[in-house]
């Protein structure tokens, strides 16, 4: 809920449950200094308008947040890492998965997140708790055909790299390209056909034990820092 008061989304109101104490209260404050409506509702309302959520007795209602797009994925940002690192995920439904995804990406300063506008975890409220608000900074664009988002991405000079864990190609091989977008496939399935046939690279994360596979977030999690470190390397090699 901090998050969202410090987020990039404007928060509209503040809705708090009829006898809340505790963090309710430091929330009502910072709700005050930044001038935002505070409601005061039933449990039960709050209940149904965070669709069952754990929402501890608050909740923020935030306004509907602004349409970006693919080519917008790549404008530049001083806050972000430069030339952009982008993350797609191609139908990962798991929240807690995909919210992690998502608090990784933002943390090392990548530029956005692409995903299919069905099959996924939906961008709501339990994406930004999964991602402890993180989702409610970074952008986030869904598509009707993710293959031809990375397609459009790839002729806009964007390295498309997809993380498969039978790929022959290791992560270490991928050095810091001008712009990178890193694909991670679903929990059951990984990388639809399509969606492979768009990147340019295939690559694995190399594992010695038993089990043999990561779990999705985890894996995202060190290809993403591979790439951030290798680029912030390359840059501080400079002149």
């Amino acid at each position: 809920m901090l998050e969202a008061l410090d987020g990039a989304r404007r928060v509209e109101r503040i809705l708090i449950a009829e006898g809340s104490r505790g963090r309710a209260s430091e929330i009502r404050e910072r709700a005050a200094v930044a001038g935002l409506r505070v409601v005061v509702v039933t449990r039960a309302e709050l209940d149904e308008l965070s669709f069952g959520g754990n929402h501890q007795g608050v909740a923020a209602q935030l306004a509907a947040a602004p349409r970006e797009t693919v080519q917008g994925l790549l404008r530049r940002d001083p806050e972000r890492l430069w030339p952009p690192l982008l993350l797609a995920a191609d139908q990962v439904q798991d929240v807690g998965n995909l919210g992690s995804l998502v608090r990784t990406l933002e943390a090392l300063g990548g530029a956005g997140l692409l995903l299919p506008g069905r099959r996924s975890a939906p961008i709501s409220g339990g994406l930004a708790r999964a991602s402890v608000g993180a989702s409610l900074r970074l952008p986030m664009v869904e598509v009707g055909n993710l293959a031809r988002a990375l397609n459009e991405l790839r002729r806009r000079d964007v390295q498309v790299v997809g993380l498969d864990a039978a790929a022959p190609t290791p992560m270490e091989a991928l050095e810091a390209p001008a712009a990178c977008c890193l694909v991670v496939g679903s929990e059951s399935e990984g990388l639809r056909p399509a969606v492979r046939d768009a990147c340019d690279l295939l690559v694995s994360i190399p594992t010695r034990g038993a089990i043999g596979s990561l779990n999705v977030a985890v894996a995202g999690a060190l290809v993403l820092y591979h790439v951030a470190r290798s680029r912030r390397a390359e840059s501080s090699d400079g002149p």
